[in-house]
């Protein structure tokens, strides 16, 4: 009896891992933010589904940059540092 159970048991692993997987499509995407030398991305977060918020920082300036993308459209928020 325990012999049998032990075949079942690497049967159905070997059924489990040899099991066709579907085939899942990956998409490259390539977004240009066309950031100048010495420009560092500190933070990245996703704003909706259509927008994400990247956080840039150069030598002791922070400032933000929104790309939307649909559009590829990039709106940059600056604001002063005090």
């Amino acid at each position: 009896m325990i012999v049998i159970c032990f075949l079942a048991l690497v049967y159905g692993l070997y059924i489990k891992t040899t099991k066709k997987q579907s085939n899942l499509e990956t998409n490259l995407i390539n977004y240009n933010l066309n950031l100048e030398k010495g420009h560092k991305i500190t933070d990245i977060d996703l704003i909706d589904d259509n927008r994400i918020l990247f956080t840039i920082k150069n030598n002791d300036k922070v400032y933000a940059l929104i790309y939307d993308i649909q559009t590829s459209n990039v709106t940059k928020i600056d604001t002063a540092n005090e």
